[in-house]
């Protein structure tokens, strides 16, 4: 075991002291900030144009339309002049166009809009002179807006579990299980693409040949996936260290209470127990390949393993303790992630965690097992990538 920690001290250091690495470190949260931030500056920059209609009333009731208006992006003019007059300014933009409200508006409901430019439907005037029609309407045949509001209330449904937890307990519940989901992904993606590398890298420089000769293929495999463990969680413990302060002072977000949740060990044992199945799936064929080319194609189609959670993510969130879920749940190369959503989204039954648990902490011992098989041979051979049957003849060795 000590040779263990420092062959993943040796690659915690070496990885930690690259320039790219560090660059890496410090531009990511940049770029993930100007991806959220940007979008946001620009949509409040690009704020929709005004438009401007002239309104030529015949019954009276333009004071109830500008009302209706206050808090919408149109804005209604009166004129009282000729019509010829209003198509002048609106082939002149003075305006986006112009309608008249008259009798005929109050029995057929029908608006011609004129405008310079063609268009079908203006949604938002279309809302406002719908209630404006309606109201009318009412009043027409004598019933009060007060009656109207009373008969066209719809009912309003709230779920009260009993001998539950309040809805503030259930929304960080799932706020930490989103976290912690992305937290199983960001480790997978990030440390099993610079383990898979890293192992193939070595064995390139023939690296891999003097290692060999001081410590073991066990030893060497397992302090490259705890090396790189500790990797990933130095940077996320730099970016949550930035990110969970700022989020609880500007977003008011309970951080600390999302954090000291009594299910937080079976989300955290899941997590990590996810990392090292994929971590071990990762470096165990990344030994097998003899070049950067021929990885790069197999490493899409590995990196596409982690990702067959969110096959069951649709119907997990419609029904948390359906088929579906359950699979998710029992199948080891999903349970990490299904699993850890699941207990956000709904109470968990406890033979199903124990016999999920137990599945995939045997999955991945036995995937670490017939990793260090594929890493003791494949490390130390040269000239071509091993095909399916050579390593399934390793590992049976």
């Amino acid at each position: 075991m000590k040779l263990t920690w420092k062959i993943a001290k040796w690659e915690f250091t070496r990885n930690f002291t690259n320039k790219q690495f560090l660059i890496g470190l410090l531009l990511t949260p940049i770029i993930m900030l100007l991806f959220a931030g940007v979008p946001q500056l620009i949509s409040k920059l690009d704020k929709p144009q005004q438009e401007v209609f002239y309104v030529i009333d015949e019954i009276s009731e333009f004071g109830q339309l500008v009302e209706a208006a206050t808090d919408t992006n149109l804005k209604f003019v009166p004129y009282q002049g000729e019509q010829a007059e209003l198509d002048e300014l609106v082939l002149e933009e003075e305006a986006t166009g112009y309608f008249i409200l008259n009798q005929a508006f109050l029995k057929t409901g029908q608006v011609q809009v004129h405008t310079a430019e063609k268009k079908v439907v203006f949604k938002e005037l279309q809302g406002l002179l719908s209630n404006l029609l309606q109201g009318l309407r009412v009043q027409e045949i004598g019933i009060k807006q007060e009656q109207v509001a009373y008969l066209t209330s719809p009912a309003l449904l709230s779920s009260v579990q009993i001998g539950g937890e309040s809805n503030g307990d259930q929304s960080n519940r799932i706020g930490v299980s989103i976290a912690l989901a992305g937290i199983v992904l960001f480790l997978i993606f990030t440390s099993g693409a610079m383990l898979l590398q890293s192992a193939l890298q070595e064995k390139q420089d023939r690296m891999a040949e003097i290692i060999l000769s001081s410590v073991s293929s066990d030893n060497l495999m397992q302090g490259k996936i705890i090396g790189h463990f500790l990797l990933g969680i130095s940077q996320l413990v730099l970016w949550l260290s930035i990110g969970l302060p700022a989020a609880w002072y500007f977003l008011d977000i309970p951080i600390f209470e999302m954090i000291s949740l009594g299910q937080l060990p079976i989300l955290i044992f899941f997590a990590l127990t996810g990392y090292l199945l994929f971590a071990a799936l990762f470096v165990g064929i990344g030994s097998t390949m003899t070049d950067m080319q021929s990885a790069s194609n197999t490493q899409g189609m590995v990196f596409m393993l982690p990702m067959l959670g969110f096959i069951f993510v649709g119907p997990v969130i419609s029904n948390p303790n359906g088929l579906a879920a359950q699979i998710g749940t029992f199948f080891p190369l999903t349970s990490p992630t299904i699993t850890i959503l699941r207990l956000g989204l709904a109470e968990v039954p406890t033979w199903e965690l124990v016999v999920a648990a137990i599945t995939l902490l045997v999955t991945t011992l036995l995937v670490i097992k017939a990793a260090a098989k594929l890493f003791r041979v494949g490390m130390l051979m040269y000239g071509k990538s091993a095909s399916a049957a050579e390593m399934w003849k390793w590992m049976r060795y």
